[in-house]
């Protein structure tokens, strides 16, 4: 087994163990729908400092979901095996990355947002792994029987990269796009997100600032059984 395949399957059997304990402490029992897993097959497309330093590639996530009252969670894993399209770039590297987020719903159909992002490249230094907070919103609608979709938006504060650099505040954002659609009365769910991230990084070897920003969008589609 791989380590991208033991990371994946650690992460939902923690995640299945957590809700199995939940489910029986009365005062957090769940409904039915409250939880759910499934994989998912991913295509990603990164850019680093240009557009000539490209690649493009796909791979395979896991994400699960708990939901209890106004409190949601989402945590996603995935690992794309990145190939050079045209430009600078010459070797392959595969990104291995973990996406966690807890919500709260403030109102109608918005909740605030908070979690974290870890991703990690192998070779180490081929591209830039990355690890920043998440702060942010998400409105979610329903578009019709079983049929549900949400747009989050938000900053990436506290970023941290391999080769160094820095970014502001303000300058490291994500934005993303979710879609589930229910079958067999809820209890299979059909689903595809679509998430991109772009950090305003700059380094500095000692002759002054420089701009080396990094940018990623990720899709993901699949399957979830819901609990």
């Amino acid at each position: 087994m791989t380590a991208g395949r033991w990371t994946v399957g650690r992460l939902v059997g923690w995640t299945v163990l957590f809700v199995l304990l939940l489910s029986n402490i009365p005062t957090f029992q769940l409904s039915a729908q409250h939880f759910s897993v499934g994989p998912q097959i991913a295509f990603g497309d990164y850019k680093e400092v240009s557009p000539d330093l490209h690649y493009r590639g796909s791979g395979m996530a896991a994400k699960a979901t708990v939901t209890w009252k106004k409190f949601s969670a989402d945590a996603v894993v995935s690992k794309i095996k990145y190939k050079p399209e045209g430009g600078a770039a010459t070797t392959d590297f595969d990104a291995s990355e973990v996406d966690v987020r807890v919500r709260y719903l403030i109102a109608g159909p918005v909740s605030g947002e908070l979690g974290f992002i870890n991703r990690k490249t192998d070779p180490e230094f081929e591209a830039q792994s990355v690890g920043a907070m998440l702060v942010g919103a998400r409105i979610g609608y329903l578009l019709g029987p079983g049929v549900h979709m949400s747009l989050n938006g938000g900053l990436l504060p506290g970023a941290k990269y391999s080769g160094g650099g820095t970014s502001s505040g303000v300058g490291a954002v994500q934005l993303g796009l979710g879609m589930t659609v229910d079958a067999l009365r809820g209890r299979l769910q059909f689903t595809g997100d679509y998430g991109f991230q772009r950090f305003s990084r700059e380094t500095d070897d000692g002759s002054g600032p420089a701009s080396a920003p990094i940018q990623q969008s990720m899709g993901r589609i699949g399957l979830s059984i819901a609990f």
